[in-house]
């Protein structure tokens, strides 16, 4: 099967899933299981659990998540620490329509395609799906706020020494 096969079969899962519901059903974690890996699952299901998992929506009815890591000593795709990441879900203008600012993501799904998607982006849409995100309308300076903590501009750091710690990082999300 194509990934975008599974991508479509991934996403009528997801659908299925009752929202008055607080659990999943043996059926959708098995038809989970035969999608994703069990650790993935597990992972997106305690970033849920933990209620880690923030719907920001603007006046202007933009959508943003936020996923709070599972540890502080994670870091994003720029090498610099984080506590969290952006989660884009259904995104118009690309062939991709989600996207996160994880690590995983850039390795095990555009880099390797060895995965549909990251835990993180799995957590946000099985909990949008439940009714289990925490809802926070934002305006433009708290969305602003949102952006430069997840993606923070490198000030006085040398190019070099931030390709070399991103090199880095891609060689530890192999081990993901």
């Amino acid at each position: 099967m194509s990934s975008d096969e599974l991508l479509r079969l991934a996403k009528s899962v997801i659908q299925s899933i009752d929202p008055k519901c607080s659990f999943l059903s043996d059926e959708t974690l098995e038809l989970l299981n035969s999608l994703f890996p069990e650790k993935l699952i597990i992972a997106a299901l305690d970033l849920i659990d933990r209620k880690n998992v923030i719907h920001y929506v603007t006046s202007w009815g933009h959508t943003e998540y936020e996923v709070i890591a599972s540890t502080d000593t994670s870091e994003n795709t720029i090498g610099t620490s984080t506590s969290s990441y952006s989660v884009l879900l259904d995104i118009q203008a690309s062939p991709m329509q989600y996207s996160c600012s994880c690590l995983a993501f850039l390795h095990s799904v555009l880099r390797l395609e060895t995965h549909l998607m990251c835990k993180h982006i799995l957590a946000a849409l099985i909990a949008r799906q439940m009714n289990l995100t925490i809802e926070r309308p934002t305006n433009p300076d708290e969305l602003a706020v949102l952006f430069m903590r997840q993606f923070p501009i490198l000030k006085g750091e040398d190019i070099s020494d931030s390709n070399a710690s991103q090199s880095h990082n891609l060689d530890e999300a192999q081990n993901l």
